[in-house]
């Protein structure tokens, strides 16, 4: 799978870093990537996608692991 701008991802908790439960993010930067212990990890910043599909108002970061990474059906961000 590609992170890209634009996309929007669902990632398990014990999947990236930092926060708790699922996270759903439409990405709007990737700041970078690294490998730590064989596994590829993407810097991302991006809007939270809410359980009830609404956006949160301010951009967030997150590292996740490429690995672990599902594409879901985009969100429109404004």
């Amino acid at each position: 799978m590609t992170i890209a701008v634009g996309r929007t991802i669902r990632v398990r908790e014990d999947a990236y870093r930092f926060g708790t439960g699922t996270l759903t993010l439409a990405i709007t930067e990737v700041l970078g990537t690294q490998t730590v212990d064989g596994v590829v990890w993407v810097q991302l910043k991006g809007r939270e996608i809410r359980p009830d599909r609404s956006v949160a108002p301010r951009e967030r970061y997150a590292a996740v692991r490429v690995d672990a990474v599902t594409e879901i059906e985009p969100v429109r961000v404004r």
